[in-house]
Protein backbone atom coordinates (compact mmCIF):
# COMPACT_ATOMS: atom_id res chain seq x y z
CA UNK A 1 0.00 0.00 0.00
CA UNK A 2 1.23 3.29 -1.12
CA UNK A 3 -0.26 6.49 0.23
CA UNK A 4 -0.34 9.12 -2.46
CA UNK A 5 -1.47 12.50 -0.86
CA UNK A 6 -1.30 15.55 -3.30
CA UNK A 7 2.33 17.08 -2.12
CA UNK A 8 3.60 13.61 -2.84
CA UNK A 9 2.98 14.23 -6.42
CA UNK A 10 2.59 17.99 -7.35
CA UNK A 11 5.61 20.23 -7.62
CA UNK A 12 2.99 22.93 -6.71
CA UNK A 13 1.10 21.34 -3.61
CA UNK A 14 -1.97 21.25 -5.39
CA UNK A 15 -4.90 19.32 -3.88
CA UNK A 16 -6.68 17.42 -6.36
CA UNK A 17 -9.38 19.10 -7.89
CA UNK A 18 -11.75 15.77 -8.38
CA UNK A 19 -11.84 12.03 -8.66
CA UNK A 20 -9.79 11.95 -12.16
CA UNK A 21 -7.45 14.53 -11.11
CA UNK A 22 -6.96 12.74 -8.41
CA UNK A 23 -5.24 9.40 -10.77
CA UNK A 24 -4.03 12.37 -13.24
CA UNK A 25 -1.53 14.07 -10.25
CA UNK A 26 -0.35 10.02 -9.81
CA UNK A 27 0.18 9.26 -13.67
CA UNK A 28 4.19 8.70 -12.99
CA UNK A 29 3.62 6.77 -9.85
CA UNK A 30 0.82 4.12 -12.18
CA UNK A 31 3.05 4.06 -14.96
CA UNK A 32 5.86 2.43 -12.89
CA UNK A 33 3.73 -0.49 -13.11
CA UNK A 34 3.12 -0.36 -16.80
CA UNK A 35 -0.14 -1.86 -15.92
CA UNK A 36 -2.96 -2.81 -19.10
CA UNK A 37 -5.98 -2.15 -17.02
CA UNK A 38 -6.44 0.03 -14.33
CA UNK A 39 -9.23 -0.19 -10.84
CA UNK A 40 -10.45 2.64 -9.41
CA UNK A 41 -12.17 2.67 -6.32
CA UNK A 42 -14.47 4.60 -3.97
CA UNK A 43 -13.24 4.98 -0.48
CA UNK A 44 -16.70 6.08 1.36
CA UNK A 45 -18.55 3.06 0.76
CA UNK A 46 -19.19 -0.45 2.65
CA UNK A 47 -19.49 -3.71 0.62
CA UNK A 48 -17.66 -7.45 -0.33
CA UNK A 49 -16.94 -7.81 -3.83
CA UNK A 50 -14.03 -10.31 -5.79
CA UNK A 51 -12.78 -7.60 -8.37
CA UNK A 52 -11.11 -10.58 -10.42
CA UNK A 53 -14.95 -11.42 -11.65
CA UNK A 54 -15.20 -7.90 -12.47
CA UNK A 55 -12.09 -7.93 -14.46
CA UNK A 56 -13.17 -11.48 -16.26
CA UNK A 57 -16.29 -9.37 -17.55
CA UNK A 58 -14.21 -6.90 -18.54
CA UNK A 59 -11.72 -8.66 -20.54
CA UNK A 60 -14.56 -11.07 -22.53
CA UNK A 61 -16.68 -7.73 -23.40
CA UNK A 62 -13.69 -6.05 -24.54
CA UNK A 63 -14.71 -3.14 -23.26
CA UNK A 64 -12.53 -0.18 -22.45
CA UNK A 65 -14.44 0.70 -19.51
CA UNK A 66 -16.43 -0.75 -16.67
CA UNK A 67 -18.62 0.38 -14.13
CA UNK A 68 -19.79 -1.43 -11.42
CA UNK A 69 -23.65 -1.11 -11.15
CA UNK A 70 -26.17 -1.63 -8.50
CA UNK A 71 -29.88 -1.30 -8.10
CA UNK A 72 -31.39 1.51 -5.25
CA UNK A 73 -34.28 2.54 -4.33
CA UNK A 74 -35.29 4.94 -7.03
CA UNK A 75 -35.99 8.02 -4.53
CA UNK A 76 -32.28 7.44 -3.91
CA UNK A 77 -31.52 7.45 -7.17
CA UNK A 78 -30.69 10.96 -7.59
CA UNK A 79 -27.18 10.65 -4.98
CA UNK A 80 -25.81 8.44 -7.97
CA UNK A 81 -24.90 8.64 -11.38
CA UNK A 82 -27.19 7.08 -13.22
CA UNK A 83 -27.39 4.46 -16.47
CA UNK A 84 -29.24 2.42 -18.90
CA UNK A 85 -27.65 -0.42 -20.25
CA UNK A 86 -29.01 -2.61 -23.25
CA UNK A 87 -29.43 -6.12 -23.01
CA UNK A 88 -25.83 -6.91 -23.75
CA UNK A 89 -24.83 -4.95 -20.72
CA UNK A 90 -23.55 -2.90 -22.87
CA UNK A 91 -24.08 1.36 -21.30
CA UNK A 92 -26.27 3.48 -23.68
CA UNK A 93 -26.91 6.29 -21.65
CA UNK A 94 -24.92 7.98 -18.08
CA UNK A 95 -26.07 10.92 -16.08
CA UNK A 96 -24.51 12.11 -12.55
CA UNK A 97 -27.32 12.70 -9.91
CA UNK A 98 -30.24 13.56 -12.49
CA UNK A 99 -32.55 14.94 -10.24
CA UNK A 100 -35.05 12.83 -12.69
CA UNK A 101 -33.52 9.96 -12.79
CA UNK A 102 -34.38 7.13 -16.00
CA UNK A 103 -33.85 3.82 -14.08
CA UNK A 104 -32.17 2.88 -10.48
CA UNK A 105 -29.20 1.41 -11.99
CA UNK A 106 -26.65 3.08 -9.87
CA UNK A 107 -22.61 3.62 -10.33
CA UNK A 108 -20.72 2.08 -7.46
CA UNK A 109 -18.21 4.16 -8.27
CA UNK A 110 -15.85 1.34 -9.27
CA UNK A 111 -14.18 1.42 -12.78
CA UNK A 112 -12.12 -0.70 -14.41
CA UNK A 113 -10.34 0.92 -17.52
CA UNK A 114 -7.69 0.21 -20.28
CA UNK A 115 -4.73 2.01 -18.96
CA UNK A 116 -3.72 3.56 -22.39
CA UNK A 117 -7.12 4.86 -22.79
CA UNK A 118 -8.07 6.00 -19.29
CA UNK A 119 -4.76 8.28 -20.08
CA UNK A 120 -5.18 10.00 -23.16
CA UNK A 121 -8.60 10.86 -21.62
CA UNK A 122 -7.42 12.32 -17.96
CA UNK A 123 -4.55 14.58 -20.27
CA UNK A 124 -7.14 15.63 -22.69
CA UNK A 125 -9.46 16.68 -19.59
CA UNK A 126 -6.51 17.99 -18.09
CA UNK A 127 -6.59 21.37 -20.76
CA UNK A 128 -10.31 21.25 -20.00
CA UNK A 129 -11.27 24.57 -18.21
CA UNK A 130 -14.64 23.57 -17.83
CA UNK A 131 -14.11 20.54 -16.67
CA UNK A 132 -14.84 19.52 -13.22
CA UNK A 133 -12.36 17.22 -13.02
CA UNK A 134 -14.82 14.09 -12.34
CA UNK A 135 -14.97 10.86 -13.32
CA UNK A 136 -18.43 11.14 -13.54
CA UNK A 137 -18.91 14.70 -14.67
CA UNK A 138 -16.69 14.60 -16.75
CA UNK A 139 -14.38 11.71 -18.28
CA UNK A 140 -17.36 8.98 -18.10
CA UNK A 141 -20.05 11.12 -19.74
CA UNK A 142 -17.07 11.91 -22.65
CA UNK A 143 -16.01 8.49 -23.17
CA UNK A 144 -19.55 7.30 -23.95
CA UNK A 145 -20.20 10.62 -26.22
CA UNK A 146 -17.10 9.37 -27.99
CA UNK A 147 -18.19 6.07 -28.93
CA UNK A 148 -15.88 3.91 -26.09
CA UNK A 149 -17.35 0.39 -25.42
CA UNK A 150 -18.45 0.48 -21.99
CA UNK A 151 -20.33 -2.37 -20.13
CA UNK A 152 -21.73 -2.08 -16.71
CA UNK A 153 -21.17 -5.43 -13.88
CA UNK A 154 -24.08 -5.31 -11.97
CA UNK A 155 -23.08 -6.15 -8.10
CA UNK A 156 -25.87 -8.36 -6.21
CA UNK A 157 -23.95 -8.47 -3.35
CA UNK A 158 -24.62 -6.13 -0.01
CA UNK A 159 -23.03 -2.36 -1.00
CA UNK A 160 -23.71 0.86 1.13
CA UNK A 161 -22.76 4.29 0.02
CA UNK A 162 -22.36 6.05 3.55
CA UNK A 163 -22.30 9.57 2.66
CA UNK A 164 -24.83 10.73 4.24
CA UNK A 165 -25.48 10.57 8.34
CA UNK A 166 -28.55 8.28 7.69
CA UNK A 167 -26.41 5.39 5.55
CA UNK A 168 -24.07 5.76 8.00
CA UNK A 169 -25.97 4.55 10.72
CA UNK A 170 -27.88 2.39 8.60
CA UNK A 171 -24.43 0.43 7.49
CA UNK A 172 -23.84 -0.18 11.84
CA UNK A 173 -27.63 -1.63 12.31
CA UNK A 174 -26.82 -3.49 9.20
CA UNK A 175 -23.50 -5.28 10.50
CA UNK A 176 -25.89 -6.35 13.75
CA UNK A 177 -28.28 -7.88 11.33
CA UNK A 178 -26.43 -10.89 9.12
CA UNK A 179 -29.57 -11.23 6.76
CA UNK A 180 -28.40 -7.78 5.68
CA UNK A 181 -25.78 -9.36 3.80
CA UNK A 182 -22.86 -7.84 5.57
CA UNK A 183 -21.70 -10.20 7.59
CA UNK A 184 -18.67 -9.20 9.51
CA UNK A 185 -18.46 -13.21 10.69
CA UNK A 186 -17.31 -14.57 7.64
CA UNK A 187 -14.06 -16.21 8.03
CA UNK A 188 -14.23 -17.50 4.10
CA UNK A 189 -13.80 -13.49 3.34
CA UNK A 190 -12.42 -11.55 6.14
CA UNK A 191 -12.88 -7.78 7.21
CA UNK A 192 -9.93 -6.74 8.09
CA UNK A 193 -8.71 -3.38 10.29
CA UNK A 194 -6.91 -2.12 12.65
CA UNK A 195 -7.68 -3.30 16.39
CA UNK A 196 -6.29 -1.32 19.57
CA UNK A 197 -4.42 -3.14 22.11
CA UNK A 198 -7.61 -3.49 24.91
CA UNK A 199 -8.44 -5.53 27.44
CA UNK A 200 -11.58 -7.72 26.91
CA UNK A 201 -15.27 -6.50 27.35
CA UNK A 202 -16.62 -6.25 30.34
CA UNK A 203 -20.06 -6.50 31.60
CA UNK A 204 -21.20 -6.32 34.97
CA UNK A 205 -24.01 -8.22 37.32
CA UNK A 206 -26.59 -5.53 35.97
CA UNK A 207 -25.35 -5.44 32.30
CA UNK A 208 -28.14 -6.30 29.84
CA UNK A 209 -26.61 -6.90 25.90
CA UNK A 210 -28.90 -7.60 23.09
CA UNK A 211 -28.38 -7.97 19.73
CA UNK A 212 -25.42 -5.94 20.03
CA UNK A 213 -21.69 -5.73 18.95
CA UNK A 214 -19.82 -4.41 21.83
CA UNK A 215 -16.10 -3.76 21.00
CA UNK A 216 -12.66 -4.79 23.46
CA UNK A 217 -12.28 -2.19 26.22
CA UNK A 218 -15.47 -1.06 27.00
CA UNK A 219 -17.80 -1.67 30.13
CA UNK A 220 -21.72 -2.10 30.52
CA UNK A 221 -23.25 -1.51 33.66
CA UNK A 222 -25.97 -0.80 31.67
CA UNK A 223 -28.59 -2.20 28.96
CA UNK A 224 -27.68 -1.35 25.25
CA UNK A 225 -29.67 -3.04 22.60
CA UNK A 226 -29.45 -2.95 18.57
CA UNK A 227 -26.30 -1.35 18.86
CA UNK A 228 -22.45 -1.04 17.90
CA UNK A 229 -20.33 0.38 20.73
CA UNK A 230 -16.78 1.11 19.77
CA UNK A 231 -13.47 0.32 21.79
CA UNK A 232 -13.05 2.45 25.49
CA UNK A 233 -16.78 3.02 25.99
CA UNK A 234 -18.32 3.28 29.34
CA UNK A 235 -22.05 2.33 29.96
CA UNK A 236 -22.98 3.65 33.34
CA UNK A 237 -25.21 1.72 35.81
CA UNK A 238 -29.63 2.20 34.80
CA UNK A 239 -28.14 3.77 31.62
CA UNK A 240 -29.85 2.61 28.24
CA UNK A 241 -28.68 2.80 24.39
CA UNK A 242 -30.95 1.61 21.76
CA UNK A 243 -30.60 1.35 17.97
CA UNK A 244 -27.24 3.47 18.62
CA UNK A 245 -23.71 3.97 17.37
CA UNK A 246 -21.16 4.67 20.48
CA UNK A 247 -17.62 5.72 18.82
CA UNK A 248 -14.17 5.19 20.87
CA UNK A 249 -13.83 6.43 24.36
CA UNK A 250 -17.39 7.80 24.86
CA UNK A 251 -18.91 7.83 28.33
CA UNK A 252 -22.41 7.60 28.83
CA UNK A 253 -23.89 8.49 32.68
CA UNK A 254 -25.95 6.53 35.29
CA UNK A 255 -29.04 7.13 34.22
CA UNK A 256 -28.82 8.17 30.72
CA UNK A 257 -30.89 7.38 27.30
CA UNK A 258 -30.04 7.32 24.06
CA UNK A 259 -31.94 6.28 21.39
CA UNK A 260 -31.70 6.32 17.48
CA UNK A 261 -28.18 8.28 17.72
CA UNK A 262 -24.61 8.90 17.10
CA UNK A 263 -22.14 9.65 19.49
CA UNK A 264 -18.68 10.72 17.99
CA UNK A 265 -15.13 10.00 19.91
CA UNK A 266 -15.10 10.82 23.92
CA UNK A 267 -18.62 12.29 24.23
CA UNK A 268 -19.55 12.28 28.01
CA UNK A 269 -23.10 12.28 28.27
CA UNK A 270 -23.79 12.64 31.93
CA UNK A 271 -26.78 11.26 34.31
CA UNK A 272 -30.24 11.11 33.34
CA UNK A 273 -29.80 13.22 29.95
CA UNK A 274 -31.43 12.35 27.11
CA UNK A 275 -30.56 11.99 23.84
CA UNK A 276 -32.72 11.06 20.99
CA UNK A 277 -35.69 9.36 20.94
CA UNK A 278 -37.95 6.09 19.40
CA UNK A 279 -39.46 7.01 16.46
CA UNK A 280 -43.29 7.34 15.87
CA UNK A 281 -45.06 4.50 13.93
CA UNK A 282 -45.52 5.58 10.55
CA UNK A 283 -43.41 8.41 10.92
CA UNK A 284 -39.57 8.85 9.79
CA UNK A 285 -36.85 8.00 11.78
CA UNK A 286 -34.53 11.01 12.88
CA UNK A 287 -31.15 10.25 13.97
CA UNK A 288 -29.52 12.48 16.54
CA UNK A 289 -25.61 13.10 16.02
CA UNK A 290 -23.13 14.54 18.95
CA UNK A 291 -19.66 15.30 17.75
CA UNK A 292 -16.36 15.19 18.90
CA UNK A 293 -15.35 15.72 22.50
CA UNK A 294 -19.28 16.84 23.41
CA UNK A 295 -20.19 17.05 27.26
CA UNK A 296 -24.13 16.75 27.36
CA UNK A 297 -25.12 17.97 30.71
CA UNK A 298 -26.83 16.34 33.49
CA UNK A 299 -30.80 15.69 32.56
CA UNK A 300 -30.45 17.54 29.55
CA UNK A 301 -32.95 16.35 26.63
CA UNK A 302 -31.34 16.47 22.91
CA UNK A 303 -34.58 15.83 20.51
CA UNK A 304 -34.33 13.70 17.33
CA UNK A 305 -32.85 14.69 14.80
CA UNK A 306 -30.25 17.22 16.33
CA UNK A 307 -26.40 17.89 15.55
CA UNK A 308 -24.56 18.75 18.59
CA UNK A 309 -20.99 20.02 17.45
CA UNK A 310 -20.50 17.78 14.49
CA UNK A 311 -17.69 16.63 12.97
CA UNK A 312 -17.75 14.69 9.78
CA UNK A 313 -19.08 11.19 11.54
CA UNK A 314 -18.65 8.82 8.68
CA UNK A 315 -15.16 9.35 8.54
CA UNK A 316 -14.31 6.86 11.40
CA UNK A 317 -14.71 3.28 10.19
CA UNK A 318 -17.44 0.43 11.32
CA UNK A 319 -16.49 -1.26 14.56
Amino acid sequence: VAILPPYMTSTRGNWYKGTADAVLQNINFIECYNPEYLLVLSGDHVYKMNYNWMLREHMANKSDCTIAVVDVPIEEAPRFGIMNLDVSGRITEFEEKPENPKSNKASMGIYIFNWNVLKKELLEDANDKNSKKDFGRDIIPKMLGKGFRMYGYEFKGYWKDVGTIESYWEAHMDAIHPESGLFLHDTSWSIYTRNPTEPPLYASGKAVIRHSMVSEGSAVYGSVSDSVIFYGVRISENACVRNSVILPGSVIGEGAEISYSILAENVVVSENAKIGELPVAGEEKRITVIGKNAKIPAGAVVPAGEIIETETVRSYAIC
